[in-house]
């Protein structure tokens, strides 16, 4: 091979190396996952990011990658695991959520069969109550 000749990386990442792209991570997560976006963080982040490409070419049976894809690895990682949580967030509440409304859906029937008879009665206009006359009560006390 000669010295001029370009290593060209595989194509996709194997399970080992996002194994091993993981737990240098997991080693740098603080400087890396930083919310910060001032213009040190910035360079901070791009030195570890550095960092972290050279200790993974430096491991055993890996394809040498450069950190942008390194970083780009790990930005799909990281998008793919949250759409399976939100996903799976999204099922459970489904199934806490259907037994009630399934629940609700057959009471509905039960409890429409019972409300016509009450339904009539609440339709017709209550009777009239007389009217309240103070002297009229005070009339019949003294009688």
């Amino acid at each position: 091979m000669q010295n001029n000749e370009i290593i060209k990386p595989a194509k996709y990442f194997s399970e080992l190396e996002k194994s091993i792209l993981l737990a240098l991570v997991e080693k740098y997560k603080y400087v890396l996952e930083c919310k910060k976006s001032d213009a040190r963080t910035i360079a901070l982040k791009q030195r570890t990011w550095q960092a972290l490409a050279h200790e993974y070419n430096s491991q055993p049976s890996v394809s040498l990658r450069d950190f942008k894809q390194l970083k780009k690895c790990w930005e799909n990682i990281k998008a793919r695991t949250k759409k399976i949580m939100a996903h799976e967030r999204r099922e459970k509440v489904k199934r806490s959520v259907s037994p009630l409304l399934s629940t609700h859906v057959l009471g509905k029937e039960k409890i429409a069969s019972m409300l016509p008879e009450q339904l009539y009665f609440l339709q017709s206009p209550p009777e009239e109550e007389p009217e309240y006359h103070p002297d009229t009560v005070a009339q019949g006390i003294r009688s």
